[in-house]
């Protein structure tokens, strides 16, 4: 975003991101509702571990293809599986370890942060920052609504003290944010030892969380089922990011491209399942299907392409439909 569009595009990432996760604490406030969120939904939450996972196994896989132009085929295969695979054995560390590796995995970025210290505030942008303007709409659908289908927002709520926990996770979630800010225009020349130790940690630390929260929406019968989906859908993701493209930035176009499933799919299972209360009924399934793949060509022009005000109209589809089908709770 900030190569894009500049500080505008960064606002426009960071801000709606830091409110949507502060927000979700306050919206679902008890670990009642959140259980019974799961229990309702986790067929949903399941998929959206399952292709968090497979991001970040793309996001290594890009990494090492950005900086080692000459590395076998086979290592930027296998490496960034076998990350996957860690992350699963992370997964399996015992409840009372993760607040623990939470901090250390947080303090680490900063401090690795804070060495990068001053900040760069020149940036050539590649696309007029005009284009947030439009964007602004989808991203902010997305990061609101997103929340709801992350297994480990829940885990995260039913495991805590206050709603407010939540307020203290916005400032430290936008201070994480706020670390890419110091190494933004690094990065693209080269990988560091010490942002190379941020992106491990941080991509571990993710992939171990949504393969453990992932597999504990499930009941026993479907966890092993989710495990092989997750690895399944992160050799997918592997191979994917090592497929030819025709225009030199085509990786982080293909980067750009998961996005659908965070500004579209995900949010939008969201307002139209979730939030008007509605079931997962065959008709509902199948309209809702239409409207996603109808809408892809409108964020591959929008955002891939130079005509960013397409990417309102499916944001202005899915809330129009969400205001039109919402059902009072009975009370």
């Amino acid at each position: 975003m900030l190569h894009r569009y500049g500080w505008e595009g960064f606002a426009m990432f960071a801000i709606p991101n830091v409110i949507g996760c502060t927000l979700f604490g306050y919206i679902v406030r008890t670990p009642e509702r959140s259980k019974a969120l799961v229990e309702k939904y986790a067929r949903a939450m399941s998929w959206f571990a399952i292709v968090t996972i497979a991001f970040h196994a793309f996001f290594i896989v890009m990494m090492m293809l950005m900086h080692c132009e000459n590395a076998n085929p086979l290592l930027t295969r296998f490496l960034p599986f076998g990350i996957v695979i860690v992350g699963g054995v992370v997964a399996l560390l015992p409840s009372r370890v993760w607040p623990y590796l939470a901090l250390i995995v947080w303090a680490t970025s900063l401090a690795i942060g804070y060495s990068l210290l001053p900040i760069e505030n020149e940036i050539s942008q590649s696309r007029p920052w005009q284009d947030v303007i439009w964007l602004t709409p989808i991203v902010t659908f997305g990061f609101l609504f997103c929340p709801y289908l992350d297994p480990t927002f829940h885990r995260a709520i039913q495991c805590s003290p206050s709603k407010h926990a939540f307020g203290v996770f916005g400032i430290t979630f936008g201070a994480m944010i706020g670390v890419t800010c110091l190494y933004h225009n690094v990065i693209l020349e080269t990988l560091t030892v010490g942002i190379g130790i941020h992106l491990v940690i941080q991509t571990l630390f993710t992939i171990g969380a949504h393969f453990r929260e992932g597999a504990r929406v499930n009941n026993r019968k479907n966890r092993r089922r989710f495990v092989c989906f997750a690895f399944v859908a992160g050799l997918i993701a592997i191979e994917a990011a090592h497929r030819p493209h025709a225009v030199e930035e085509g990786l982080t176009n293909d980067y750009l491209r998961f996005f659908v499933f965070y500004g579209l799919v995900f949010p939008g299972l969201v307002s139209t399942f979730m939030a008007t209360r509605r079931a997962f009924s065959t008709k509902r399934v199948m309209v809702f299907s239409i409207v996603a793949v109808a809408s892809l060509p409108f964020l591959e022009w929008g955002y891939i392409g130079e005509s960013p005000w397409l990417t309102v109209l499916p944001a202005i589809a899915l809330l129009v439909w969400l205001f039109a089908s919402y059902k009072k709770p009975t009370t």
